[in-house]
């Protein structure tokens, strides 16, 4: 009887934590996404300088738009560095954080801070971007749910890089300006 009540105790736990189980490892394949993203950036900057020549970070969410497709490279999701004049691959993530190709829950999508499409960073030499306007790359998760600042359960990501080559990552639901984890 005592095993009984122990295994009905433990059951009713169990169920009250995997939601939460859930929702940590949806953050957490967030974050880590955008971790590794702010890892390539700085990459791509790092390889301009040493190569002293313009290197670019490019999104593969839509390989032909960002000119991959006769570099061989096809992915569904992910990006690329790679020289400017698109002679030399340099490092890549073929798909972003878990799943296969086709069924990596995290995806990245990037805009200017007017809210216009944006596929690449240009990095220059000397560190500075040829970006007119901040670049902004959103992370969010395809099945977790809406991002808390849509009132959903899963805490997207952002990753900042504005025209001199500075590079941030934040938290688009923090509204605080005072506080160092807002995109503003």
């Amino acid at each position: 009887m005592e095993a009984v009540v122990a295994l009905a105790i433990m059951g009713v736990l169990l169920a009250l934590a995997l939601p939460m189980v859930s929702s940590y490892m949806d953050n957490s394949r967030v974050r880590n996404a955008a971790d590794v993203f702010v890892s390539s950036v700085m990459t791509a900057k790092a390889e301009a300088a040493q190569r002293n020549a313009q290197v670019e970070i490019v999104l593969l969410a839509n390989p032909t738009a960002a000119g991959l497709a006769t570099d061989g490279i096809s992915a569904a999701k992910g990006w690329a560095i790679r020289t400017f004049d698109r002679a030399t691959f340099i490092d890549g993530m073929a798909l972003v954080e878990g799943g296969s190709v086709t069924g990596a829950p995290v995806t990245v999508t990037g805009t200017d801070q007017d809210g216009a499409a944006l596929v690449a960073v240009v990095f220059t030499a000397l560190g500075g971007t040829t970006l007119a306007k901040r670049a902004n790359f959103n992370f969010t998760h395809d099945t977790g749910g809406d991002c808390v600042a849509a009132g959903g359960p899963v805490r997207c990501m952002r990753v900042t890089v504005t025209t001199t080559g500075r590079v941030k990552l934040c938290d688009p639901s923090i509204a605080d300006l005072t506080d160092t984890r807002s995109c503003n």
